[in-house]
């Protein structure tokens, strides 16, 4: 009913609007040119779905996040969870999870990001976003199974010129950006931009007035760049340092009382209910920074082209264990389950560091044949460590070592894992234009991607449980500190095949293709899964249900698409869609053993997806523009060998659909002033958040409506603006465990503002 009557809404304010006398003169949409194919081609020919934000769409819809854009486009979903890097993009189906690799290739100026917790950051000074559906994996390698994200920062222009904008809201949050960018000389330009975000969030701890949402942060970047006739080149660092909340999750455990709320069942829709009620305040800091070198040469017939990057990311965070309250608290009565879970602390940290280099050699002649060679390397290494502690009332220990009895918070559990990753993938792609309609095209990347782990965990006694040592590698497999280490090389030809055939009006096409996806596989820590099946044979479980693996395999994906672009009505109609099938084996999963306090990636082994989009944009006139999406997903486990009766369960983190509504208007009041109102409409489907889907474990459908209102010059905007304005009630994420035990992670309530801008 809820949908229902925002929907009535919607179309009462349309009807309303397109009666006003306001001026039908020729309009179009502008045309949009597409870069995501590694060739320019514009929107309405490129044969890939896909959606694409200028500079202009992005500060009219008030885009500083990712989630601002992503809840625009068709079958696209997000998890956002309490720590800044646990951000996990879902596309078509196929799902980002904990601790392994994205399903979304993010490319940022040329440059493809090495690791997933790199891509949540406040945006500013964006040109363009082109979000590409679909597997891009020969376009893009390593992790673009789902798809593919370019972003593209300002350049300088010709002309000194710049920006600030100021945004003030409820929660006291505060946004201030700007950028200033210009010729230096005839040959270099220079692009300066910077941004701090300082907010407490929507929520605060009733016991200790900690505000577990908070975040503040501190970001800058500088582009410059070179042209000179036939080469271009350029440099861009930036950085980003932030601090604030984490580890703040909302136990369920059914018969327990949390905050002075009776918790009669675990029901990811009951979240909101449930108050933060931990008498240690958690935390989370994020530094990143990052440097490339992009150079492009210009031969005769030739483009030779060369993309270099180094990045360097480090993440803490600590707080409270399962179940995140305060057992002394007499509001907080967990009975029997305070001797199960303990009373514990976990304290994280992850640092990871990369270096890519990419070459690529393309044709630019007027051909109708043209083609691009070239290969990627990419050398990682990821550090991943987990400290579990007793929670003595003393606080939280700042220390990453081992911790004995008598500490602040004796280590109850130590893992610290260095993982190496090394890519390399010749990759080439060509497209032949058989006719002035009909362009058949053909990419291939041959990828080879070795994994390495190694055991850091400390030497020394556990004195706390009174072991030998903490190292479950030693402890599970009976080797040697210096043997706790594995490596494993995995291989993959990823192909893609397109047809595209132009209407004769040249107002649209239509196209199919088949791509191939791979998502490297990995490890978790050595001896992690003897360590599980020992918890289990404790607890009385079965050891036999346990089909966690010290390492998993790769996932691989076969995905078939039949696409349409169209523009009607004289250029005032975008329409376009698209219907998928796509089957997926050794899907990845995240897996969590409370029990054993553990986290880990598992697999689910094949999952069949197929479903279809819509959108459209419609320009009425200079001043109104309406605009919708609709995608629906069918993602079902087809196979589970370690748990037949999953089989036809849905696939974990994936909405069933999600719909897009709203429209646009700019209406002059003045010759210097107009009047603006944006108003968006964003509805997401049920979504299961376990492959067992347990009873009360998926989340409900939300919808969702984010509006910006206000007065607009040629160099100045005033807008309020406001998200979730219904105050919908939610949760952002669950962790279902078991029939009576979850763990959901509350999503923001109503946020509003006021938002000021300045050009020059």
């Amino acid at each position: 009913m809820k949908s229902l009557t925002l929907i009535n809404v919607f179309l009462f304010v349309l009807a309303n609007l397109l009666s006003t006398n306001v001026s039908y003169s020729q309009v179009s949409i502008e045309e949009i040119i597409v870069t995501g194919l590694k060739r320019e081609s514009s929107l309405i020919d490129a044969p890939v779905a896909v959606t694409v934000f200028t500079a202009k769409e992005l500060e009219a819809s008030g885009v500083d996040r990712p989630e601002d854009y992503l809840s625009l486009v068709s079958n696209v979903g997000y998890v956002k969870s309490n720590k800044e890097g646990d951000f996990y993009v879902n596309m078509r189906g196929q799902a980002t999870i904990r601790y392994a690799e994205s399903a979304v290739a993010v490319v940022v100026d040329g440059v493809q990001l090495a690791v997933q917790q790199e891509f949540n950051s406040n945006y500013f000074d964006i040109q363009q976003i082109e979000v590409l559906k679909g597997p891009q994996g020969a376009f893009y390698g390593r992790n673009a199974t789902a798809g593919a994200i370019i972003i593209n920062t300002k350049d300088p222009g010709d002309e000194w010129s710049g920006n600030l904008l100021a945004s003030y809201g409820n929660w006291q949050s505060s946004r201030v950006q700007g950028g200033l960018g210009g010729p230096i000389n005839d040959k270099w330009g220079v692009y300066l931009s910077a941004s701090m975000i300082n907010s407490d969030g929507p929520y605060t701890n009733r016991y200790t007035q900690e505000k577990p949402m908070r975040w503040k942060t501190q970001a800058a970047r500088m582009k410059l760049l070179y042209n000179n006739d036939d080469t271009k080149a350029s440099f861009i660092f930036s950085g980003s340092q932030g601090q604030g909340g984490g580890i703040a999750f909302s136990s369920q455990i059914a018969g327990t009382t949390v905050g002075g709320y009776f918790i009669s069942s675990a029901d990811t829709n009951d979240v909101y209910n449930i108050p933060f009620a931990s008498e240690l305040a958690g935390f989370n800091t994020q530094d990143k920074w990052s440097a490339s070198f992009r150079y492009i040469k210009e031969l005769n017939d030739l483009t030779f082209e060369s993309v270099s990057s180094y990045s360097w990311i480090k993440e803490d965070s600590g707080g409270k264990g399962i179940p995140f309250t305060d057992f002394t608290n007499p509001d907080n009565d967990l009975g029997v389950w305070e001797f199960v879970f303990g009373d514990t602390t976990q304290r994280w940290r992850n640092q990871n560091k990369a270096f890519t280099q990419e070459f690529r050699l393309s044709s630019n002649n007027e051909s109708n044949l043209s083609w691009q060679i070239g290969a990627y390397f990419q050398k990682a290494t990821k550090k991943n460590l987990r400290i579990g502690g007793l929670y003595t009332g003393g606080g939280l220990s700042e220390s990453i070592l081992p911790s004995p009895i008598g500490s602040i918070n004796p280590s109850i559990a130590v893992n610290s894992d260095k993982f190496g990753v090394e890519n390399y993938s010749p990759f080439g792609n060509v497209q032949y234009d058989v006719s002035d309609s009909i362009d058949i095209s053909l990419a291939v990347r041959y990828e080879t991607e070795k994994r390495d782990v190694l055991t850091t965990t400390p030497p020394g006694p556990d004195t706390v449980n009174g072991l030998p040592t903490y190292n479950q590698c030693v402890l599970n497999t009976g080797r040697n500190p210096a043997d706790c280490k594995d490596d494993i090389t995995f291989k993959q030809l990823q192909p893609k095949v397109t047809a595209s055939f132009k209407f004769p009006n040249e107002k649209g096409s239509f196209y199919i293709s088949y791509g191939k996806g791979f998502k490297s596989g990995g490890y978790n820590s050595i001896g992690i899964r003897q360590f599980v099946v020992n918890t289990a044979i404790a607890v009385g479980a079965d050891p036999n249900a346990v089909f966690l693996q010290d390492s998993y395999d790769k996932e691989t994906s076969n995905a078939f698409e039949i696409g349409f672009k169209s523009r009607l009505f004289d250029d005032k109609l975008d329409f376009n869609g698209a219907v998928f099938k796509t089957e997926v084996k050794n899907a990845q999963q995240f897996e969590f053993i409370p029990l054993a306090q553990v986290q880990a990636v598992s697999r689910i082994d094949e999952q069949e997806i197929e479903g279809f989009e819509l959108d459209a944009k419609l320009q009425v006139n200079e001043s109104f523009t309406v605009f919708g999406a609709f995608g629906y997903t069918d993602a079902e486990i087809s196979s589970l060998l370690a748990a037949p009766a999953f089989v036809g369960n849905k696939v974990p983190y994936i909405a069933k659909y999600n719909a897009v509504a709203g429209y646009q208007v700019t209406m002059p009041i003045t010759s210097d002033v107009s009047f603006f109102h944006r108003l968006e409409y964003k509805g997401t489907g049920r979504v299961w958040y376990d492959a067992s889907n347990l009873a009360d474990s998926d989340r409900n459908p939300i919808d969702l409506i984010d509006a910006r209102i206000g007065l607009t010059g040629d160099t100045w905007d005033l807008i309020l603006w406001g998200r979730n304005l219904t105050n919908e009630k939610y949760a952002s994420e669950a962790v279902p465990l078991f029939a009576f035990l979850n763990v959901p992670q509350k999503a923001p309530d109503r946020s509003y503002g006021i938002e000021a801008r300045y050009r020059f």
